[in-house]
């Protein structure tokens, strides 16, 4: 039997998935709708994202989060603030999102309570999906880092592909929730693949069992010690 999620839940798990991707877009595309209009009964003491103030804050946020993903080393020194960040970024969305209702949009007026779910309940779902989504989306790129520079990086084109979804998903969190969850879904699970796939390869192609019986590493091909237990090592590729 297929299991129907509703709309609103849908919405919520969707918009937690993407503030962990994008913690200021999110959270300015919500704050952005809000002000339009086309969102109304944002919760969770969230009425702030859409005034003017609220605005320049997030609107900024996107800013810097979009020159912190060109930047590899950058990425490496904020990784922590980057985990609170989208954690934090992922509850607000969720909180403030759980109570809303779509409208003035011919053909989508409908209304997108969770009168079931606390706010602690989204606060606590939405924190722990935006952390999940920046875990795995960090493993993806630390993959792909040092592959090149530039244009040359599929981890510069990667992050610009999450930028372009990450604002299409924004538009249909609100008036397509179940389509946006099904692409975050995808997402999930293609760049899961990705990572174990390039773990897969590294490990046949550029690692090889320690000499010692006792140690279960893997160190790499060009290392001449084992990194776990010191056993000298025969070199069998030079480093470059």
């Amino acid at each position: 039997m297929a299991v129907v999620i509703p709309e609103a839940l849908a919405r919520l798990l969707a918009a937690s998935s993407l503030a962990g991707t994008r913690a200021g877009l999110t959270l300015f595309g919500l704050a952005l709708a809000a002000r339009l209009g086309v969102i109304s009964g944002l919760g969770g003491g969230s009425e702030w994202m859409s005034s003017n103030v609220g605005l320049g804050i997030l609107l900024a946020l996107v800013v810097v989060e979009e020159l912190a993903e060109q930047d590899e080393d950058l990425q490496a020194l904020v990784d922590l603030f980057a985990y609170a960040l989208r954690g934090g970024a992922g509850a607000l969305a969720a909180s403030s999102i759980q109570a809303a209702t779509v409208e003035g949009v011919a053909g989508f007026e409908q209304v997108a309570a969770l009168p079931d779910l606390p706010d602690w309940g989204a606060v606590v779902l939405g924190a722990a999906l935006a952390v999940a989504t920046h875990h795995l989306r960090a493993q993806l790129h630390e993959q792909l880092s040092g592959l090149g520079d530039s244009l040359l990086s599929p981890r510069t084109w990667l992050a610009w592909l999450e930028l372009g979804g990450v604002l299409g998903l924004l538009a249909a969190v609100i008036f397509a929730p179940a389509l946006a969850l099904a692409f975050v879904v995808l997402a999930a699970v293609l760049g899961l693949v990705a990572v174990l796939v390039k773990r897969g390869a590294e490990d046949r192609l550029n690692r090889r069992d320690c000499a010692s019986p006792d140690c279960k590493a893997r160190p790499r091909v060009e290392a001449s010690v084992c990194p776990r237990c010191r056993t000298p090592l025969r070199v069998e590729r030079e480093l470059s």
